[in-house]
């Protein structure tokens, strides 16, 4: 294997680790007893898809589809201002 290779590997596994931990975490704060920490689940819920869509933009842009990276990086600042937003109401019980 080249190192190239050996990196896009060690990326694409800590990629996994970290969705699989925003699932998790996503999973646990949203089915627990205490009601208050359903927002901070949205949250990590939608940080998650915000990373993939960015992942899918890049994706489409070393493709060369640009009408497809446009929507792509469309949604992930959509995506990112609800994070935004849900953070802030979380931070100050809003």
């Amino acid at each position: 294997m080249t190192k190239q290779t050996v990196t896009n590997n060690r990326w694409e596994v800590l990629l996994r680790f970290i969705y699989v931990a925003l699932i998790a975490s996503y999973i646990v704060l949203m089915f627990d007893s205490n009601h208050d920490n359903n927002l901070l689940a949205a949250g990590l819920f939608t940080t998650y898809w915000f990373i993939r869509i960015l992942r899918y933009a890049m994706k489409e842009r070393a493709e060369g589809n640009k009408n497809r990276t446009l929507f792509h990086f469309g949604l992930s600042v959509i995506a990112g201002v609800a994070i935004v937003v849900v953070g802030v109401a979380y931070l100050f019980r809003l």
